[in-house]
């Protein structure tokens, strides 16, 4: 490392003026030189106040508990050994404190910045992206628009030409089911017919048959009395012979 700027920082920092004082072993401060380095541990007000020694008194009571570790001389402030070393200390806080804070702000701000700036081209995005698809849906609210009235054309259409389709072939299915209904009937009729006049034919030979059983059999009976009765006749007639005989 440079031994000279190592040296430089050092002084900048006010760390060889401490060591310094420190070795001194009762370090001393002017109230215009103390009241300079160390406001930053005052209030708003005590720094706007024209007494500078009241302040610098006010703000030593504040900070160190101990009075026994300052005192207070005409035109300077006598430290004990390492109070001066407290006070850089909490000097050093404050200005730690104070770089955070500034930090902070800064890089709230800058994200605020950075926020807005996402912010304001998410809205444009939006609005675009809105805008395409308030567009997009209003393109196909009309293709689906023009989709139903071509289907609903199409379809009366269609509907029209199957109408006449089947009119058509309803009239060629009744002409033809008519057709083949009296070509069935008419075969039906000659097969009546012809089953009409075998059943007639069959009823009347059964008939024939039946009657002339009847006559037969009555013929059979009327020749069987007949017969009888002659047989009787003649055996009536034979007994008569046989009494003239026997007298």
């Amino acid at each position: 490392f440079d031994s000279r700027r190592a040296v430089q920082q050092l002084r900048a920092c006010g760390v060889l003026e401490t060591i310094r004082i420190s070795a001194a072993g009762y370090p001393s401060w002017t109230y215009p030189d103390f009241f300079n380095r160390y406001r930053v541990l005052m209030k708003k007000s005590d720094m706007m106040s024209a007494d500078k020694k009241q302040v610098c008194k006010n703000l030593l009571e504040i900070l160190i508990k101990e009075p026994d570790m300052f005192q207070f001389g005409k035109t300077k402030i006598f430290f004990r050994a390492g109070q001066v070393a407290y006070l850089e200390k909490l000097r050093a806080d404050k200005f730690r404190s104070a770089c955070i804070k500034i930090q902070k702000t800064v890089r709230g701000w800058l994200q605020r910045v950075r926020y807005r700036k996402i912010r304001r081209a998410a809205i444009g995005l939006q609005r675009y992206g809105r805008g395409y698809l308030a567009r997009y849906a209003e393109f196909l609210r009309r293709t689906r628009a023009a989709v139903i009235l071509q289907k609903q054309f199409r379809m009366i259409r269609e509907r029209r030409e199957y109408l006449r389709v089947r009119r058509a072939v309803v009239t060629i299915q009744a002409f033809s089911r008519g057709m083949f209904t009296r070509r069935v009937y008419w075969e039906l009729q000659f097969l009546l017919h012809h089953k009409a006049m075998i059943i007639q034919k069959n009823v009347r030979g059964w008939l024939q048959r039946r009657k002339f059983r009847r006559a037969r059999d009555a013929a059979i009976t009327i020749q069987c009395a007949f017969r009888r009765m002659r047989a009787k006749r003649q055996l009536k007639q034979l007994k008569i012979e046989a009494r003239s005989a026997e007298h």
